[in-house]
């Protein structure tokens, strides 16, 4: 079977230091990785204020990490050089879409995991998805503020009649 892991980026700091979150995420990644035969790997990740200054983008933070865990240079798919969640599905469909993978597996945190479904759905509707969850290793009071975030997002779309513009 042909797999593509496409893990959702994350921050780091202005050092390209990935934050927890990235860490958490790709820990998942590699775990499907080293488990699972003929896989290949999609890091997403561009630049961006709130997440990412340097001049690399984020995926190239996280392919480095990847490859430092051992996974092999030919077993990455091109960035996806996104900015939010949204461009993390609209960039990245042409490129599922071209490589049709049987199965799709897509790693994200495990407390942005719902409005990650929701907007694979509506933009890439890849028919073979698995989602895998990263348990997150935050702190209670780190995750707050993230989980309040994740509900506002939702309510936005759920306003919105999920339409995205």
């Amino acid at each position: 079977m042909n797999h593509i892991i496409m893990t959702l980026g994350g921050p780091n700091d202005d050092r390209g230091h990935l934050s927890r979150i990235a860490l958490d995420r790709l820990e998942c990644t590699y775990s499907l990785y080293t488990n699972n035969n003929n896989t290949r790997i999609l890091c997403t990740g561009g630049f961006g204020d709130s997440f990412n200054r340097t001049p690399h983008p984020h995926a190239y933070y996280a392919k480095q990490y990847l490859m430092q865990r051992g996974v092999k240079e030919e077993d990455f798919l091109q960035f996806t050089l996104s900015t939010n969640t949204v461009e993390d599905f609209r960039i990245s469909k042409a490129i599922i879409e071209r490589e049709q993978p049987d199965i799709l597996l897509v790693v994200t945190s495990d407390f942005h995991m719902r409005r990650a479904k929701v907007l694979h759905d509506i933009i890439m509707k890849y028919p073979s998805t698995v989602f895998v969850p990263a348990k997150s290793s935050l702190t209670p009071s780190e995750l707050a503020p993230l989980l309040a975030h994740e509900k506002q997002a939702i309510e936005m779309l759920k306003k919105n009649n999920f339409i995205l513009y």
